[in-house]
């Protein structure tokens, strides 16, 4: 037995409205979607409708759990952002890009939308429902798009926000991982030493009269500890589990997580490129939102929960109360200068002035880019030298130890 669904949508650049027949609501979706309608609203209106299976989209939604790759999203956005702008519908568009995607987990996402979609959902809403893909400043610039009719406009301005926003994680990476593999390669260097080149100095000295040099000695005595499993091992892997445990517990304890976070921003020059790096997606976030039409109050919060370090957050919730008590945003922004600092302030008020926010922020992000890349240039190019100086130091410091003996037995003879 059929059931009568009434129906509202877009045809033809026209909004139009009936009544079909269908045996469930997935059928009327799929009907109205072969009409070439654009589904706005989907009700029953009488009949009894067949049950749908359920069983094949619960397993689907079950398998979805693990966060996709923000690359992913990226590319699905910009291949949605081109068919749009062309001039094809959006269910079309959904469709065929979900057949193209090899990611698993994104397939099963868009099929999902796509069907929720077809039963009546909003775009926005239908995304919505996938957290672990698409977040709330995605969610708030598509609605907004939805809202305007300007989909494509908003979906150019989400591609450009996940891609400046991947170049900041990215270039912090860079930026941390060079020193860290100097460093790896400079405690493997040294490791080997003690482990393969001391002890064949150690065996050449053993019978020298009078004993080592006080230098020579000690690393001998390292040497010996290094190659100790009950020591040297026993040590590297106390180490290794603390690292461990702190880690975990960093994770796992607010106060200590916060510690650990305020402790990085007061760092030299890693600090400030953490500092800079969150100004920058802060006025992005805030710039984006502005645009869509979202209030100042929920803008922040979303930008709040954007951003990984806990003391920038707590300052964020601070300003969103006092915007809520109805103090000027530059002003709530000043009163923590260890975290937004005078340019950024004053900027916003310029903006607050001429109310164009949207404007500013947007220039207040290009701004803290660029000053993340210059002190991202600054640390390479210091961090280097250092590094090799460390490495050259502690190299030849060993080797010269090891000679030593060789140079008072030469004096000897």
């Amino acid at each position: 037995m059929a059931a009568s669904f009434s129906y509202k949508g877009i045809k033809d650049n026209k909004y139009t409205d009936g009544v079909i027949t269908a045996l469930n609501k997935d059928e009327a979706a799929y009907k109205l979607k072969e009409d070439k309608v654009i589904i706005t609203s989907l009700e029953k209106l009488s009949g009894k409708e067949e049950k749908k299976d359920k069983k094949q989209t619960t397993t689907k939604k079950q398998r979805i759990s693990k966060k996709i790759p923000k690359k992913e999203i990226i590319v699905f956005t910009k291949k949605f952002e081109n068919m749009v702008r062309a001039g094809l519908d959006l269910l079309p568009s959904i469709d065929m890009i979900a057949k193209q995607t090899e990611h698993k987990g994104l397939k099963l996402i868009l099929e999902n939308i796509l069907t929720s979609i077809e039963s009546g959902s909003r775009l926005a809403d239908a995304f919505a429902k996938f957290p672990q893909a698409f977040d709330n400043v995605y969610i708030n610039l598509l609605r907004a798009g939805e809202a305007s009719g300007k989909v494509p406009l908003f979906l150019q301005k989400l591609v450009s926000n996940m891609e400046k926003d991947q170049k900041i994680k990215s270039n912090i990476k860079s930026a941390l991982n060079y020193p860290i593999i100097l460093l790896i390669v400079a405690l493997a260097v040294v490791v080997l030493m003690m482990i393969y080149v001391v002890p064949v100095f150690q065996e050449m000295f053993a019978n020298l009269d009078g004993g080592l040099p006080a230098t020579t000695q000690m690393v001998v005595d390292l040497s010996e500890f290094v190659r100790d499993p009950l020591r040297g091992g026993l040590f590297a892997a106390f180490l290794i589990g603390f690292g461990f445990m702190l880690s975990i517990s960093i994770k796992r304890n607010y106060k200590l997580r916060r510690t650990w976070h305020r402790i990085v921003l007061k760092l030299p020059i890693f600090g400030d490129l953490v500092r800079k790096s969150s100004l920058a997606k802060i006025a992005m976030i805030q710039s984006n939102l502005t645009a869509a039409g979202v209030n100042v109050m929920e803008a922040l919060d979303i930008a709040a929960n954007s951003n990984s370090n806990l003391v920038i957050q707590e300052a964020l919730t601070e300003v969103k109360r006092g915007v809520f008590s109805g103090e000027q945003l530059s002003q709530l922004f000043a009163k923590t200068p260890s975290l937004f600092e005078n340019s950024f302030v004053a900027m916003v008020s310029v903006g607050e002035k001429t109310g164009n926010m949207e404007e500013m922020l947007k220039s207040i992000a290009d701004y803290y880019e660029e000053e993340m890349d210059t002190t991202i240039s600054r640390l390479t190019s210091m961090l280097e030298p250092i590094m090799i100086v460390f490495m050259g130091i502690t190299v030849g410091f060993i080797l010269v130890a090891m000679y030593t003996p060789m140079f008072s037995m030469g004096e000897a003879l």
